[in-house]
């Protein structure tokens, strides 16, 4: 806190050579499902600094608290929730013509946005070429929120991602130690079209008994014709090492794709749809292994599996009603890329999804939402109840 105190202070300093922005997000988040009720507020404070020869500091925090009662006798967090901390994120970055680099807790996402996404502690340029442009990153995990980072590429990972913390045992709070370094080069194809290679490593930096290390190949294609049409299709390559100081290391391969259609809907209604699909790998034999992103999030809102050996086909469609209001609705089917002996099928069901969010002024914000998660539309737990979901948020810009 001091350090944000007197970087505050410093700022203020420089008013009259400097342009400082702040204010405070407050987000009140509620949610219900089939067993529980959740109330989670969050607060997030910021600061941005934009000052002369294209220098710029952008720094938030996030304080959030979890409430929640359980229907089903687990026993909940009602009576005494754990103040979670987080540097949300924090960059200073340098701007020119064709130029950018940036430091700090940054945004990253990988061409595909199926291995890595999210904030990561590191360095990011990107450089405008002749014939496009290319950009390179290296970036670190271990100092991250373990479940803002979803990081569960082994079971230790996720041994770790589900153990209690609290302030007496602060270790438990960050997740998974992992080296990040990517190259990225993205070439213009005529005037509308835009073809991408990727190239992604990270390094496991745990000192467990068995580390992964893993290395990514992706090319994505993006055609814009002239219309309001879109097609993006991407596949990636990935390899995999596993060390052992009790075994004999093993090498794997794995591979994932995607495709997307992107249409805007005909009429005087701003309104579009996407049609996406998903594929990560299964672990088929001792060869070619269940594909594993660096990051793991759900592929579904209520559906929980991340793209680690799953195929996901998704209908979305969004809708601007009024200048105020947006209405967004998804369907989407999730099946298994690989034959599990210790359980029949290959279909997980089917997901609906609809939310609606009215933005009266720049400063507040109203969020509904809902949907259902049908295992009877498939034959893996086709015997499981309907698993629903219902959400509100409200937020308010200070």
């Amino acid at each position: 806190m001091k350090h944000l105190l007197l970087s505050v202070l410093l700022l203020c300093t420089a008013v009259f050579a400097f342009s400082v922005d702040f204010g405070l997000l407050a987000d009140q988040q509620f949610e219900a499902g089939n067993t529980r009720f959740e109330y989670n507020p969050v607060f997030i404070p910021w600061i941005s600094w934009n000052g002369n020869n294209g220098l710029s500091l952008y720094f938030s925090g996030l304080l959030s608290l979890k409430y929640n009662v359980s229907f089903d006798g687990v026993a909940g967090g009602w009576d005494s929730p754990v103040l979670v901390p987080e540097l949300s994120r924090f960059s200073l970055s340098y701007q020119e013509t064709g130029f950018y680099i940036t430091a700090g807790r940054i945004p990253y996402s990988d061409a595909l946005g199926m291995t890595a996404s999210g904030l990561f502690d590191g360095l990011k340029i990107e450089k405008s070429l002749p014939v496009g442009s290319i950009s390179a990153a290296a970036l670190y995990t271990g100092l991250l929120y373990k479940k803002t980072a979803e990081i569960l590429m082994t079971a230790e990972d996720a041994s770790s991602y589900f153990e209690t913390w609290d302030f007496n045992n602060f270790e438990n709070y960050f997740a998974s130690k992992r080296l990040m370094a990517s190259l990225r080069y993205d070439m213009p194809l005529a005037e509308y079209h835009t073809l991408t290679f990727e190239a992604l490593a990270q390094l496991d930096r745990n000192g467990k008994k068995e580390s992964l290390h893993s290395q990514y190949g992706a090319v994505l294609l993006e055609l814009y014709p002239q219309g309001k049409a879109g097609l993006i299709i991407g596949a990636l390559f990935e390899s995999m090492q596993i060390e052992s100081i009790e075994k004999e290391d093993v090498f794997n391969i794995a591979f994932g794709a995607m495709a997307r259609l992107k249409a805007d809907v005909p009429g005087s209604l701003n309104d579009g749809i996407n049609i996406t699909m998903r594929f990560g790998s299964g672990s088929w034999n001792d060869t070619f292994a269940s594909f594993t992103p660096v990051t793991s999030p759900a592929q579904g809102k209520i559906f929980s599996n991340s793209i680690s050996g799953l195929g996901m086909i998704s209908v979305d469609y969004t809708a601007l009603l009024h200048r105020t209001v947006r209405a967004e609705a998804a369907l989407r089917y999730f099946m298994r890329t690989y034959n599990d002996p210790a359980a029949d099928g290959l279909f997980y069901g089917g997901e609906v999804w609809a939310a609606i969010s009215w933005q009266p002024f720049n400063e507040l914000r109203f969020l509904l939402e809902g949907g259902a998660f049908f295992p009877k539309l498939g034959n893996i737990d086709s015997n499981n109840e309907t698993l629903w979901k219902a959400g509100a948020g409200l937020i308010l810009s200070f």
